[in-house]
């Protein structure tokens, strides 16, 4: 049977109009959050803050967006994806307004944490992104998903790259701006992103395929609802692996890089604006791996490789050396994010994709919140080493189950079937 194709779907040579506005937003929106993650630490200290007061403001960003992903996930499918990642980028605006005006701890406090200001999301509305990457899934057709998550993907890292080398040229004008006030620029650019990425969206349409519902017996959407539940829970069950791996070498990087080697933060800032390009351009390479090779085969791939990389990180003895083992190894993992998203967006009808894609989130962002704690922990006895040997043991189980669960999907990510 032929397929019908919409206005909102174009053949294999080009990718829609809609879709590219909403990877430009991506794009915009990474680049802010580029430079809050070099420098609102470091703008938060200038005001005096403790190290344990700025980690537990990070920390409240980052559980306010964990709790809320699934709820914003599961009623976009019934109210639609626009309105609520309209609302963030107003929200996200508004918040960074406060980082321009004051200096007030409560408000800076409430505005980091509804924000998510500093954390490394890559472009992603957290937490919003599951209505985000449903809503892109519409304009897509299936086969293509692979190749234009991994373009997506990549974009969001350049944009990442962008920021920090941004936020790193503060020094230019410390000068004339004196103290803690020279971060305030930060914001401000920040709020001119979130104003012109609104404004972007609020002229994509909502997309078609939300409002194509299909009615079929009780007996047969009963079986539909248990196959995609199935297919979607497997999934969060093997990301619980790759979310503490993540959580458990991360977050602790800068510091592992400071005690280990003695390194600056002059010279982990430029380790990881080095990482996010270099991420940008293994999605790239992911996008053409998914096209030639399938997309499960290329991330089982990629996978691979990153885990056992991991493993060499606390054998060497050199900061030049471990941070381009770091950048390598973290650009393979990172560069398969753009794949795994289109995995997860194609295990469910349009309907469903916002639940699909808030239990993904879920279950990787509750394990990395735990990965922190058990790395600290084992830092603080003296070893620097253990916390890799666990993250690399525990990423290729996940590439092994990954490849040996859902090598079976490959064929609905290639299929012409409906995206619908």
């Amino acid at each position: 049977m032929k397929r019908k194709l919409t206005k909102s779907h174009v053949s294999d040579a080009h990718i829609p109009m809609q879709a590219k506005k909403l990877m430009l937003v991506n794009a915009l929106r990474s680049i802010g959050q580029g430079m809050l993650v070099v420098d609102l630490a470091l703008y938060l200290h200038a005001l005096g803050w403790s190290t344990a007061a700025i980690g537990s403001v990070l920390a409240a960003g980052g559980l306010l967006g964990v709790g809320l992903s699934p709820v914003i996930g599961i009623y976009s499918d019934r109210f639609g994806r626009k309105p609520f990642i309209l609302f963030y980028e107003f929200l996200t605006a508004g918040c960074a307004l406060v980082g321009v005006f004051s200096t007030d701890s409560l408000l800076l406090f409430l505005a980091i944490t509804f924000s998510g200001f500093g954390k490394a999301d890559a472009g992603s509305p957290s937490p919003c992104a599951p209505a985000e990457q449903a809503w892109l899934a519409t304009f897509i057709l299936t086969e293509n998903r692979g190749k234009v998550y991994s373009l997506n993907n990549a974009l969001s890292f350049f944009g990442m790259a962008a920021g920090a080398v941004m936020a790193g040229s503060a020094a230019l004008w410390e000068g004339s701006l004196f103290g803690a006030t020279s971060y305030r620029l930060t914001f401000f650019i920040v709020f001119i992103l979130y104003l012109v990425t609104a404004l972007i969206i609020f002229a994509i349409g909502e997309g078609e395929a939300i409002h194509s519902r299909k009615e079929v017996s009780g007996i047969l959407e009963k079986e539909i609802l248990n196959k995609e539940n199935l297919a979607v829970f497997k999934l969060a069950a093997i990301n619980v692996l790759n979310g503490i791996a993540i959580g458990l070498t991360g977050p602790m990087m800068s510091y592992w890089f400071a005690a280990k080697f003695g390194a600056s933060t002059t010279q982990i800032g430029g380790t990881l604006a080095l990482t996010f390009f270099a991420t940008g351009v293994t999605s790239l390479f992911q996008a053409k791996l998914s096209r030639k090779h399938g997309t499960i085969r290329s991330i089982v791939l990629v996978r691979f490789i990153a885990s056992m990389l991991l493993i060499l990180m606390p054998l060497l003895s050199s900061y030049i050396l471990a941070s381009i083992l770091y950048m390598i190894r973290t650009a393979l993992n990172r560069g398969t994010q753009g794949a795994q998203q289109a995995l997860c967006v194609s295990l469910t009808r349009d309907r469903r994709r916002g639940f699909a894609s808030s239990i993904n989130s879920l279950s990787m962002r509750l394990p990395i919140s735990v990965g922190p704690y058990i790395s600290g922990y084992l830092f603080g006895l003296g070893s620097l080493a253990m916390p890799f040997y666990i993250a690399s043991g525990l990423q290729i189980s996940f590439a092994y189950l990954y490849g040996r669960i859902f090598s079976a999907y490959e064929f609905r990510l290639k299929s012409h079937a409906s995206s619908g």
